[in-house]
């Protein structure tokens, strides 16, 4: 199983699951999905866990908002999670 941070604005991040079918994303008590604050409270969150791979994506609207052409470049990278 694959896990997916994706950063976005205010220094929030949001985390899923991939199990190679569909992308679930963790819930928060109210069935939204859960906010982080920062890598090290994901990984608190998930400690002792293993995965395959982790991903962090980084979603940036800010080449669009001031009328440039979106980046075709993926801002995705696998990081360590040791």
């Amino acid at each position: 199983m694959n896990l997916f941070i994706e950063s976005i604005e205010g220094g929030t991040y949001l985390v899923a699951f991939d199990d190679g079918e569909a992308r679930q994303y963790i819930r928060d008590n109210h069935s939204r999905p859960k906010a982080f604050h920062c890598i090290s409270e994901i990984k608190s969150h998930f400690s002792g866990q293993q995965f395959d791979k982790v991903w962090l994506k980084q979603n940036t609207p800010y080449d669009e908002m001031c009328g440039m052409e979106a980046g075709t470049e993926k801002l995705e990278i696998e990081i360590d999670w040791r």
